[in-house]
């Protein structure tokens, strides 16, 4: 069964538009009831309902604010007695806009609307989920590294960070081992999922989870001290300084 909400203040008309969906959609079911913006905004903050019925004046003010305080991602029938706020009701989430009192026919049209609009969306999201699925797949699961006469695999969820010293690149993992890689940095920049791994400067790409402590000396200077520690100390170059914050803060 969908799920509908039911935004009106008037209880008659909120029980009338409920029977009114029960007899054109039947394959609705309601979700809940919200008389205010304060109540729908809670309710829209923890459930998402395939489809809410808007009444545009609330006793605590007109219903636009709901947008403003809250991400709003259900397709949206709005209910009125005025004709005034319809520019501003098609500039949201809105399939249609009914004036009260609102027939059955009217309903049954926004709900023929409603289901061309349902019918487009899922396979975009499905395309969308296929293509992030894949763009997850080419991300490198692990890494073939020598180590003496043996060949290891190594996790990428076990790797630190990578560092460069003068032509060769290395690998350091959890565990403090180092290995070397026939990799450049760019080359692994673009193998590498980028909400796990950052380039902080030239010589090092490093996982959030290596990153023990981060010190701010100014606002475009900030030290990082990585565990496994490193020999010498690491700096995120004043290049990419906003952009290491933007990625700490995703």
């Amino acid at each position: 069964m969908k799920k509908a909400l039911i935004i009106e203040d008037e209880i008659l008309a909120g029980r009338r538009m409920a029977g009114l969906l029960a007899t054109v959609a039947p394959d609705f079911e309601i979700a809940g009831y919200c008389d205010s913006i304060e109540s729908a905004v809670a309710f829209l903050k923890k459930q998402t309902p395939d489809l809410i019925m808007l009444d545009i004046q609330l006793g605590d003010g007109l219903s636009f604010e709901i947008f403003k305080q809250t991400e709003v991602h259900s397709p949206v029938i709005f209910t009125t007695a005025y004709d005034e706020y319809v520019f501003r009701a098609f500039e949201l989430n809105s399939i249609d806009y009914l004036m009260k009192p609102v027939s059955k026919e009217a309903l049954e049209k926004s709900i023929v609307k409603y289901r061309k609009f349902h019918d487009q969306l899922i396979p975009d999201r499905q395309l969308m989920s296929g293509l992030m699925d894949q763009s997850e797949k080419m991300y490198k699961q692990r890494f073939l590294v020598s180590s003496g006469a043996s060949l290891l695999s190594v996790r990428t969820a076990e790797i630190a960070y990578f560092f460069s010293v003068e032509k060769s690149v290395f690998m350091m993992t959890n565990a403090g081992k180092s290995y070397d890689l026939d990799y450049s940095l760019d080359k692994l920049e673009t193998v590498l999922p980028d909400k796990e791994f950052f380039r902080v400067n030239r010589q090092f790409l490093v996982s959030i989870n290596a990153i023990k402590r981060i010190s701010v000396l100014s606002k475009s200077r900030i030290k990082i001290v990585l565990e496994p520690d490193f020999k010498e100390e690491v700096f995120v170059s004043n290049a990419r300084s906003r952009e290491f914050r933007l990625w700490l803060d995703r």
